[in-house]
């Protein structure tokens, strides 16, 4: 299920009519419910769940008067699969031996989504690093929530300390080559907060800073015409991506005031961007506002968007209690609450709650924040 997140936009896949990352969150919530009838192993109960279900069943009730049923359903089937994952997380994500997998899973898999991203660039496919079918910010984000993490693993073992260095290498040239503004501004917001709550890591950041300039120097050497042609292109829409993204946000929230309770249904904001915003029928369709809160309250309702802010609230919480423990997971839950500082930023310009990331960064806060102070040993990883 970690691995579909970032390899769902490295690659299209499907299984039957599902897509990946929705197939995997159904199994994942059959094998964990399968398992826990023959375990009798008792339930983890928590208000974030109620948070996150609650989101759920406002997105259900929203597509019962979505002015475009199949789009709703589908988003809403997407919301479902997420919210599966988190609940199978809070269960079981306080096991360290799975948090390390998780972590070894996630950097691996963005490090290929990297990988992917940097031949559509070299090739042409893409005049940024991302994969052709996938959208750059989607593709920056991604590899931005999965950076802490490697972070992480860099201190975990001396032998595979090299093969993590170059996975981060990986990681953080693409991210840069991805030129997704709203994602450079949650990474520099992660890494300030990062600076801010533990001064002795700076020397880690400047080293890791050395390595992505490295790789990103010499990326750009190889082909210098190229990145200059990304650079202007970029810069030739960006004061058109400033103004139609201010323009998307006042639709979006006089469209959530219009329609305050369930909102006009998940998804269905690109069929009422043109009405919305007096734009012309042939011009470019924004698909989402480019804000994931005021997203999910124009298509949702005032009642998810609350929600999903008390969520992400609530975890960053629980991270700060399980840190102030100074137990075991002390060093992964730091990991995590930087990761979710990214996305909570990023996300007041990026539309990011249809992606793995914040379910699973609250499945994982909740689940360590359940467990004893001195349950079992501790990693050695730390960021």
């Amino acid at each position: 299920v970690v691995a579909t997140g970032p390899l769902e936009l490295a690659y299209n896949l499907h299984v039957g009519p599902l897509t990946i990352t929705k197939a995997a969150g159904a199994l994942c919530l059959l094998s964990f419910a399968l398992n826990s009838l023959r375990s009798r192993r008792p339930l983890v109960v928590d208000r974030t769940q109620a948070f996150v279900i609650a989101i759920l069943l406002f997105a259900a009730l929203s597509t019962l008067q979505a002015r475009h049923l199949n789009e709703a359903v589908t988003t809403t089937a997407r919301y479902a699969g997420f919210v599966a994952v988190f609940l199978v997380i809070t269960q079981i994500g306080g096991d360290r031996k799975l948090q390390e997998r998780i972590a070894w899973v996630l950097v691996v898999s963005a490090t290929v989504l990297a990988v992917v991203g940097l031949q559509a660039y070299f090739h042409g496919k893409s005049f940024v690093a991302s994969p052709a079918q996938s959208n750059a910010n989607d593709f920056g984000f991604s590899l931005a929530t999965a950076l802490p993490f490697a972070f992480w693993l860099v201190r975990t073992r001396l032998t595979l300390r090299p093969v993590v260095v170059a996975m981060m290498g990986t990681i953080a040239t693409a991210l840069l080559l991805s030129l997704s503004r709203g994602t450079f501004v949650g990474l520099g917001a992660g890494i300030v907060f990062l600076l801010a709550t533990e001064r002795r890591r700076f020397g880690l950041i400047a080293a890791a800073a050395i390595v992505a300039t490295i790789g990103f120097v010499a990326v750009v050497k190889t082909d210098p015409a190229r990145f200059h042609q990304a650079l202007f292109a970029k810069e030739h829409v960006a004061q058109q991506n400033v103004a139609t993204r201010l323009q998307a946000w006042d639709a979006a929230g006089n469209l959530a005031a219009e329609h305050p309770f369930f909102g006009i249904g998940p998804g269905n904001f690109r069929f009422y961007y043109f009405a919305a915003t007096s734009t012309p029928p042939g011009t470019a369709n924004l698909y989402v506002v480019h804000d994931a809160y005021i997203d999910i309250a124009a298509e949702v309702g005032f009642g998810a968007a609350i929600a999903f802010i008390l969520y992400l609230t609530a975890s960053f919480l629980q991270l700060g209690r399980v840190i102030r423990r100074r137990g075991p997971a002390e060093s992964y839950a730091r990991t995590v609450r930087v990761s979710l500082v990214i996305a909570s930023v990023c996300a007041v310009f990026l539309s990011e709650q249809y992606f793995l990331p914040f379910w699973l960064l609250g499945g994982l806060a909740t689940a360590m924040s359940r467990e004893p102070a001195n349950d079992n040993a501790a990693l050695t990883g730390g960021l």
